[in-house]
């Protein structure tokens, strides 16, 4: 039998942006590793996309992330194909003229640069502070017991009716309960509508996936259609909320906020709403449905955690640097800039990869390993600092403080059942549709 190796990888053979690789075989660590080694600053010219900069170090996507003034969020925000761009921006020109908007008003504040950026970040900031979690931590522990409790009753019946045969999700039933309630509760969203929420997260950034779209829908359908029906839902909150008094959660703050002197209108609150109850369930639990199977991928970690509680800190932090959910951003230069020897010229961009960033070998020791008490953990998986660090970075880590904590006498009762089925958000988010476990007997 004749056999042939697989082709070696170069730079011209460097492939980071096929969305389907991605989905189907995950991230593309070795890419990745080439760059860095060789060409950290490098310009990526590929079919379907508009050339940019990829940067895949550490120190140098730190620097970017801390220079607002020298690459801009307000062009581009996220790598995407000219085609889907193009797609995304009609459906929200539709949107923003279905919402009262202006199609070229930013459409929340992750697209804006400082001082905008600041000033409308500050509206909400009060309700992410290590101290305000510190007060809800015993709410999320209690939540977690009882959602971790739950799903342990599931896959034990399942596991008694069906036997080898059995699987439970570990996405649905677990992974999003806490995430969702927690951004839910805090917005002043009504616990009934928790679970249309989430359907509309998935569609949100899933749409390029026939099972997030109705029968015929195209994905920009899909994605018009959910915004129109959550715009119709916060206009009907906002006006009880209105009705009632305002209380003590995000949407109550919003409808109170002013920024120059000026109410914020139903369009800039609908997309700051949104963007806070989307971003406040959808990495969190895509995080903690990887952390889990990584604590079963490695039972020496997952032993160490379950033996000792005070792990879980450090834990949930090489967890966060493991997953590393939020793939890239996107940044504007918005003058000429040098960076290791090459020249970003203004207009062009630069895209930002974390994941990269969180395997950097100058920053990380062995860092394909997966070590739960990693002391030195300057991850990026809340960004690269700076101006856009991830608002609700505590947030999400007191939730899957939480969560790993309930789950410790759990996880060496589950064992997996197949490879996790991903979907792809438009590059963005890796995130995970499915993660079947079972009960393993002892």
């Amino acid at each position: 039998m004749v056999t042939t190796d697989a082709p070696r990888l170069t730079l011209d053979t460097v492939d980071i942006t096929d969305s389907d690789r991605y989905r189907d075989e995950g991230y593309p660590w070795a890419e990745w590793d080439l760059l860095r080694r060789e060409a950290p600053v490098y310009w990526y010219q590929r079919p379907e996309y508009e050339p940019f900069w990829a940067i895949t170090k550490h120190a140098d996507i730190r620097f970017i992330s801390s220079h607002p003034e020298l690459f801009s969020n307000k062009q581009m925000l996220r790598l995407n194909t000219a085609k889907k761009l193009g797609t995304a921006q009609r459906s929200r020109d539709l949107q923003m003229n279905f919402t009262g908007g202006d199609p070229a008003d930013p459409p929340d504040f992750i697209f804006m640069d400082p001082p905008e950026h600041r000033q409308h970040r500050s509206l909400v900031a009060r309700h992410f502070t290590p101290r305000m979690m510190k007060m809800l931590e015993d709410h999320f522990g209690e939540m977690a017991e009882n959602y971790v409790s739950d799903f342990a009753d599931k896959v034990v019946n399942d596991f008694a009716e069906r036997g080898t045969g059995s699987a439970v999700d570990l996405v649905h039933e677990l992974s999003a309960k806490l995430p969702v309630a927690a951004i839910c509760d805090m917005g002043g969203v009504p616990e009934e509508d928790w679970d249309q929420i989430f359907e509309w997260t998935e569609v949100i950034v899933g749409a390029d996936d026939p099972e997030f779209r109705l029968p015929g829908e195209s994905p920009s359908q899909a994605s018009r259609r959910v915004g129109e029906e959550w715009f119709r839902y916060n206009y009907e909150l906002i006006q009880q909320r209105q009705s009632e008094g305002l209380g003590d959660d995000l949407l109550s703050d919003l409808l109170r906020a002013e920024v120059d002197g000026r109410k914020l209108s139903p369009a800039e609150i609908h997309g700051y709403f949104v963007l806070l109850l989307a971003a406040g369930n959808e990495t969190t639990r895509n995080s903690i449905s990887g952390g889990v199977k990584a604590l079963l991928d490695h039972p020496d970690q997952m032993q160490m955690l379950v033996d000792d509680a005070s792990l879980v800190p450090s834990a949930v932090e090489e967890i966060l640097r493991w997953t590393s959910i939020v793939i890239q951003f996107q940044r504007t230069a918005i003058e000429d800039v040098e960076l290791r020897g090459k020249q970003i010229r203004k207009g062009e961009s630069v895209v930002l990869w974390y994941p990269s960033a969180n395997r950097d070998e100058d920053v990380f020791e062995d860092p394909y390993r997966f070590d739960i008490t990693r002391e030195e953990n300057d991850h990026f998986a809340f960004g690269g600092y700076g101006e856009h660090f991830c608002l609700g970075a505590n947030l999400a880590r007191w939730e899957m403080r939480s969560i790993f904590h309930a789950l410790r006498p759990v996880l060496p009762n589950l064992e997996l059942v197949a490879p996790p089925e991903n979907v792809i958000a438009f590059l963005h988010v890796g995130g995970i549709k499915r993660q079947m476990v079972r009960h393993r007997p002892r």
